[in-house]
């Protein structure tokens, strides 16, 4: 920038514009005071640069930076995270224990005869709860057609899909029962334990199970089947968070098996149903500790009874013509969960393949098998090593404790310097303060100088008012006292003329000292007017001498001397 000066001398500037940076700085200082974090700009841009604790740390100071600008884009992060001997790797142990039993009573009985009857006579009693036998190809001949005629050959055959449990025929008496009594019980338990590692802040999932294919129509006229693949199974979706020691989850553990009970028959296809059971939620929790997120029951009770309406009403030679059947589920899942934070130096798994030994495989050659590896990330696993890697693990100990007290040290000089610069900044707010006080002060004075000038100068402007009303006062006085003389002159004239004219001057002028007399009589009053104007024209004299010295003393103040 180029400046002209009225002299005509030319300066120039340079001029830099960039953001005020500094109620950002001082905010993240207070918000984060154990981090290192830096605040500087770049044209538009905010920069954050430094060393943090963790990832979340450097995210949220990223959030507060965006408030000072205008899109998200104007931030940079330069910031990184300081080297901790925990890392932000987390195992996560799940341990899913599924129990189902059911009990099954099923009781029910059918009778029926043989296809060629009880005395020309055919009949099957049954509930249809369970299968009954079946009539096929029923064929007889009789000699006529007459009414009540037996037939003289019969023939025919029974069918049994299902011949349950008990089934007897009597071929003497053309009878015959299927009974179905039965009582069944189940048990099945199912246990899996995945283990998965994943980093902080980061999702993981894990599935243990298949796909079974599904037919799905598509188009319109023109329909085509095409077939998706919907998974089963066992799986388990979590996202770690590392805060300190805790360890914040976010899991969905699920469990399903294929129902073909529940199937769909569609265009020859079977579709087995799907069941299901999920869980879904956040916790937090310490490192190693056991949670157990889910306990899913479900109990099913059902019960069915059928009869033959009247003959199954009565007691017992009833229960022949009833058939019961009567089921109960039940089935316990529950999920514990197991976060572990990983440390910088774990061993973690080895390299080797195992090669256990298996019952139905041909033993192994003295000497070539190896024995059960110790499971990964326990105590037992990290002291089972040699006493060089004791060593190595105690010199890494001994350098992270070193690094964490310089850290220590560069924090509080960090901290110190701060504390300098705030008290700098606020030795210098105080003498602003003063000076603002000083310029107040002047102004004050300034103000109190000019009020008694004013005061001055109106007390002036009085004094010659008064002067100049006096001076005006007196050449009136001095008019009417002329007036005044003329007229007694006037008057003494023409008394002196009367006493002139008078018959009687000659006899007056033995009485001349009584005539004196009354002249000097009348000439009394005259002198007393006088007398009485002198001494007022004195004392208006005297006000005029005493306003203009007034006057005079007032231009010879040093506020007068100053407002000139």
């Amino acid at each position: 920038m180029f400046v002209w000066s009225r002299g005509g001398e030319v300066r120039r500037f340079e001029v830099a514009v960039q953001r005020d940076l500094s109620r950002l700085s001082d905010q993240v200082h207070q918000l984060f005071p154990g981090d290192d974090i830096q605040v500087r700009g770049n044209g538009r841009a905010v920069v954050l640069s430094g060393m943090v604790a963790s990832k979340d740390v450097a995210d949220r100071a990223v959030n507060v930076a965006m408030g000072f600008v205008e899109k998200k884009e104007d931030v940079v992060s330069l910031l990184q995270v300081r080297p901790s001997p925990v890392s932000n790797q987390v195992l996560l142990k799940v341990r899913f224990a599924e129990v189902s039993r059911s009990a099954l009573t099923e009781f029910g009985m059918s009778f029926f005869t043989s296809p060629t009857g009880i005395k020309n006579t055919v009949g099957r009693v049954t509930t249809q709860q369970f299968p009954a036998p079946k009539y096929e190809d029923l064929q007889w001949t009789k000699v006529n057609s007459d009414y009540g005629m037996s037939p003289s050959t019969s023939s025919g055959k029974v069918s049994f899909s299902d011949f349950l449990n008990v089934f007897l025929l009597n071929q003497k008496y053309d009878l015959g029962v299927v009974i179905k009594a039965m009582q069944s019980k189940g048990l099945f338990q199912s246990l899996a334990e995945p283990n998965l590692v994943a980093e902080s802040g980061q999702e993981a999932s894990f599935l243990a199970g298949g796909e079974f294919p599904v037919p799905v129509v598509q188009g319109g006229s023109n329909q085509s089947i095409s077939v998706q693949f919907k998974e089963f199974g066992i799986r388990l979706n979590f996202t770690p968070t590392v805060n300190g020691d805790r360890v914040h989850l976010k899991v969905r553990p699920e469990v399903s098996v294929l129902d073909y009970g529940n199937a769909v028959q569609l265009n020859g296809f079977r579709i087995p149903a799907l069941s299901t059971r999920r869980a879904e939620t956040q916790l937090e929790l310490r490192n190693g500790q056991t949670f157990a997120v889910a306990g899913l029951m479900n109990n099913q009770v059902s019960s069915t009874l059928q009869k033959v309406p009247g003959i199954g009403d009565i007691p017992i030679l009833g229960e022949l013509f009833k058939s019961r059947s009567a089921q109960k589920d039940q089935t316990e899942l529950v999920v514990m969960i197991t976060p572990e934070i990983l440390a910088t130096d774990a061993p973690g798994v080895t390299t080797a393949l195992p090669r256990t030994q298996e019952e139905f495989l041909p033993a192994l050659p003295e000497g070539k098998s190896k024995a059960p590896l110790a499971p990964a990330f326990t105590p037992q696993r990290r002291s089972s090593v040699s006493a060089t890697a004791a060593e190595a693990a105690d010199a890494r100990r001994k350098a992270r404790e070193e690094t964490v007290r310089i850290e220590t040290e560069v924090r509080e000089v960090q901290q110190a310097e701060h504390a300098e610069r705030t008290e700098a900044a606020k030795v210098k707010a105080q003498a602003a303060t003063d000076a603002r006080a000083k310029v107040e002060a002047a102004k004050d004075a300034q103000k109190v100088a000019e009020a008694e000038v004013r005061r001055q100068r109106d007390e002036q402007k009085k004094a010659e008012k008064e002067a100049r009303t006096a001076e005006k006062e007196q050449r009136e006085q001095e008019v009417r006292d002329k007036k005044a003389a003329l007229a007694q002159a006037s008057a003494a004239q023409t008394a002196g003329d009367q006493s002139q004219s008078a018959p009687s001057e000659a006899a007056a002028q033995p009485e001349a000292p009584a005539g004196q007399q009354a002249a000097g009589a009348e000439q009394s009053p005259d002198n007393a007017t006088a007398r009485t104007v002198s001494d007022e024209e004195r004392a208006r004299a005297q006000a005029i001498a005493e306003a203009k010295q007034r006057a005079l003393e007032a231009e010879s103040t040093p506020a007068a001397q100053v407002e000139k």
